[in-house]
């Protein structure tokens, strides 16, 4: 396990969480939480987002490890790299629901 008094994990889970804080990239979550795999292109029309804003949100969320990113020819599949954090997700929304009720 961790040192939860090194300053450097609680610094690792700010920047991971503070991907979880812009609307565009929790829907593109929820999207991945099927367990499917989308190419930017299936995912802008999904989400109703420009391919470049797509783009920059994967590539933010593949720098903290949300997403993987899978080459098959000239395209990319994006799928979540962890199942956990659609369960995680899947906890915050249920207190929202809650506490919106």
């Amino acid at each position: 396990m961790h040192d939860l008094s090194d300053e450097r994990f609680f610094q690792k889970h700010a920047d991971f969480c503070a991907v979880f804080s812009n609307p565009n990239r929790l829907k593109l979550v929820d999207i991945l939480a099927g367990g499917d795999t989308y190419t930017v292109s299936e995912l802008e029309a999904e989400a109703d987002l420009s391919q470049s804003a797509v783009s920059q949100h994967l590539k933010l969320m593949r720098d903290q490890g949300i997403v993987e990113r899978e080459k098959r020819g000239v395209h990319s599949y994006y799928s979540l790299a962890d199942e956990r954090i659609v369960e995680g997700m899947k906890q915050i929304q249920a207190v929202l629901a809650e506490r919106l009720d």
